[in-house]
């Protein structure tokens, strides 16, 4: 019994990160869909995405799924990108909200991602 050639190959350090991106486009998209009223619209793509991400075989286990995490601190980080004019120009005591708090839930998810992705793109 022989091994093919191209079944011992290891996948390019690019075509890994692009399915990592890929599952970081479907994590973001999902956490869309939890915090905006028109997520939902969100939702079917991210499934269409997703269905042809595991049909990919090399795409569908590993570090590329970390993704999932990097790709849900996208959508925190933008919410507070968004609320940061309203928290300098607030008065006291109008309960508007913090963006630090969506800013720092949504770095460290992305950061973590990468990081975790990064240590185990080495090891594999």
């Amino acid at each position: 019994m022989t091994v093919q050639p191209h079944a011992a190959q290891r996948p390019s350090h690019a075509f890994s990160c692009v399915g990592f991106w890929l599952w970081a486009l479907v994590g973001a998209a999902t956490v869309f869909a939890f915090i905006s009223f028109i997520g939902w619209l969100f939702l079917v793509p991210a499934a269409i995405v997703t269905f042809r991400l595991t049909r990919r075989s090399r795409w569908n286990e590993g570090p590329v799924m970390l993704g999932l995490v990097a790709g849900a601190g996208v959508p925190l980080l933008l919410v507070a990108g968004l609320q940061w004019t309203d928290w300098h120009h607030r008065t006291a005591g109008d309960n508007t909200p913090n963006p630090y708090y969506w800013g720092a839930a949504g770095l460290c998810l992305l950061a973590a991602g990468i990081a975790a992705y990064a240590v185990r793109s080495r090891r594999s």
